[in-house]
C-alpha cells in the first residue's frame, strides 16, 4: 500500500497494489469551489479502480495532452469508476460540490483492476480489503472472465465476508458468507458453483469491523461435483443444508446487487 499525502512526491500507480491520495482542498477551482490536485504517473499500461471516499466530492482526471480520461462525482456516499490508463502522467483535480463546506479533507483510493481468468485449473483473486468509514463501505467488484467451464470450489481467506458472483444479465450465480475462513471447512463440506464459460462480475462486501487494510486471496479450486461424504452421488445431509443457505446466500445477492456502488475490484 502506499499513502500519497505529499504534493511534492509524484507516485507510479504501476509500482503498488493499492495507492490513495490524500489531501485538503484548499485551492480554488475554476468554478469558485474549493479544490486541490494531484499528480501522478503509470509505468506500464492497465486498467485501474479509483474510488473517492468523501461525499459530495467530484473527480477529475486528466492525461498529459490535457484529456479527461474518467470523472467520478460522489453524492450521500463513496463513488467509483475504472479507466484504462497507458504510459504516462496523469493529473487528478479534487473539488467540492457542496461551496458551503469550506476546507475539506479527501481521499482518493486507487487499485489495478484484475481481470481473472477462470480455466478447466481454477483461478485466484488477490485483494486488499480497505476498512469502511468516510462514507466508503469498503465494497469491491472484480472480473472473472470463465474460459473453461466446470464446478468449483471456493476458498476465501478473510473472515466475515460476504460476496457474490453474477453473471453479465445480473444473475447470481454463487454467493457465499464467510462467518470464518472458508478453508476451514473440509473439502467435501464446501458448497460447489457451476460456472458457464463467459464474463461474470464478483462484489466483495469485507467486515465493517476491519480496522486496517488487509490482504486477502479468494480462490476458485475446481470440484468433481459427484463427489460426497459418503462417496456417494446421492445428496447427504450436510450437502442439503450447504444448499439450501447458498439459496439464502443468493437470495440476498439478488435483493442487494443493485444497491452497491463500489470495487478491485
Amino acid at each position: 500500500m502506499t499513502d500519497i499525502s505529499a504534493s511534492t512526491y509524484v507516485p507510479n500507480l504501476s509500482s503498488s497494489a493499492f495507492s490513495q491520495l490524500k489531501g485538503k482542498t484548499t485551492k480554488i477551482g475554476a468554478d469558485g469551489a474549493n479544490a486541490d490536485t494531484q499528480t501522478f504517473t503509470v509505468g506500464k499500461a492497465g486498467e485501474f479502480n479509483f474510488k473517492i471516499n468523501d461525499t459530495f466530492t467530484n473527480v477529475e482526471i486528466r492525461n498529459d495532452r490535457n484529456e479527461v480520461v474518467t470523472t467520478i462525482r460522489s453524492k450521500e456516499s463513496a463513488a467509483d469508476a475504472s479507466a484504462r490508463l497507458g504510459p504516462g502522467t496523469y493529473t487528478a483535480t479534487f473539488s467540492q460540490a457542496n461551496r458551503a463546506a469550506g476546507v475539506r479533507d479527501y481521499s482518493l483510493d486507487v487499485t489495478e483492476r484484475q481481470n481473472i481468468l477462470v480455466t478447466g485449473g481454477g483461478a485466484m483473486l488477490k485483494g486488499t480489503a480497505q476498512p469502511p468509514g468516510n462514507g466508503d463501505t469498503g465494497i469491491q467488484k472484480h472480473t472473472f472472465n470463465v474460459v473453461q467451464g466446470g464446478t468449483f470450489t471456493a476458498n476465501l481467506t478473510l473472515p466475515n465476508t460476504r460476496w457474490a458472483m453474477m453473471d453479465k444479465d445480473g444473475k447470481v450465480v454463487a454467493a457465499s458468507d464467510s462467518g470464518k475462513p472458508d478453508d476451514q471447512q473440509t473439502f467435501l463440506q464446501k458448497p460447489t458453483y457451476k460456472l458457464e464459460p463467459g464474463q461474470y462480475t464478483m462484489v466483495v462486501v469485507p467486515p465493517s469491523s476491519l480496522q486496517s487494510p488487509t490482504d486477502f486471496q479468494l480462490s476458485l479450486v475446481p470440484r468433481n461435483a459427484d463427489l460426497s461424504e459418503s462417496g456417494l452421488t446421492q445428496e447427504s445431509a450436510i450437502q442439503k443444508t450447504l444448499r439450501e443457505r447458498q439459496d439464502r446466500l443468493r437470495q440476498w445477492a439478488s435483493d442487494t446487487k443493485t444497491t452497491t456502488t463500489s470495487k478491485k475490484v
